[in-house]
């Protein structure tokens, strides 16, 4: 997720531990970029080469970064990213 050239307005990194029988340990980033006149939501497992993101229109940064901080401490799975923005966010996703 990080790319030279690439500035991000919040970045958000989630250490899970190992816990036998339950789950492996994990890292899941989480950021927030702008895109010309949106803004994007980005999540991604340290062990998968797959970047989720989402791009909204019309949100303010300051909500748009308490949605982010959201996001990641409620450890919101990169696979549920769309669905959770749309829950939050309506129809600007």
């Amino acid at each position: 997720m990080e790319q030279a050239g690439k500035k991000y307005l919040a970045v958000y990194r989630r250490d899970f531990s190992e816990l036998e029988g339950l789950q492996k340990a994990e890292q899941v980033t989480y950021a927030l970029q702008r895109a010309g006149h949106a803004l994007c939501f980005h999540a991604r497992r340290k062990t998968s080469a797959e970047d989720i993101s989402c791009s909204l229109c019309g949100l303010d940064e300051a909500f748009a970064s308490r949605v982010l901080c959201y996001i990641y401490e409620n450890a919101v799975a990169p696979e549920q990213l769309p669905e959770v923005l749309r829950d939050l966010c309506g129809t600007a996703v």
